[in-house]
């Protein structure tokens, strides 16, 4: 009996395009998500920031009664970068919060919003994607605070109606990117 043997042993053209071809798909896929997961987490990191921004303010205002306003700010308006001011000099919340334990998430503006007749009422916001000047970055808006609802906090006739808005293009979160901020670099105001 009589054995034929191949007269090559490796695979055919068609067998590596095949195989590349599907390596090519999972490679896209692979990213994609791994994009998606990065983008999730540093909008997770903001939304915290903003959530621990926001429950300094309510100690802040257990002590005082009112949100800091332009009077605690040394007659200048308030900003974020402000209140949190950095670890050697803290800010007027580094009393209620952990000294260097602020983290918010990778580059970012924060806003600070609060009513100027009677400090009762607070909104703190972060863009999601970047700074508010890049605007084709931009993925949303997510806000924390007691000022939802309340028409002209961020400027005549807008009012903030939701925690988390993805269309910075229309209504209160272009109000909210329009009005600027504390640029978080990722590391330092």
């Amino acid at each position: 009996m009589m054995i034929r043997k191949n007269s090559y042993g490796a695979f055919t053209l068609v067998e590596m395009l095949i195989v590349m071809g599907i390596l090519i798909v999972l490679m896209v896929i692979g990213i994609t998500a791994g994009r998606f997961a990065i983008n999730r987490a540093n909008d997770v990191a903001h939304q915290n920031a903003v959530d621990q921004i926001y429950q300094g303010l309510q100690a802040y205002y257990t002590d005082n009664r009112i949100y800091p306003g332009n009077p605690e700010c040394g007659n200048a308006a308030c900003t974020i970068e402000g209140l949190m001011g950095t670890v050697a000099s803290p800010g007027i919340l580094g009393a209620y919060l952990d000294s260097g334990a602020f983290n918010g998430g990778t580059k970012a503006t924060f806003s600070y919003f609060v009513a100027p007749a009677d400090q009762q009422t607070v909104l703190v916001c972060v863009t999601l994607g970047g700074f508010s000047t890049d605007i084709n970055l931009l993925r949303g808006v997510y806000c924390n605070g007691n000022g939802f609802g309340v028409a002209g906090l961020i400027s005549a006739g807008v009012t903030v109606s939701e925690k988390s808005m993805t269309t910075v293009t229309t209504g209160a979160a272009e109000a909210i990117v329009n009005a600027g901020g504390s640029d978080w670099d990722g590391k330092t105001w």
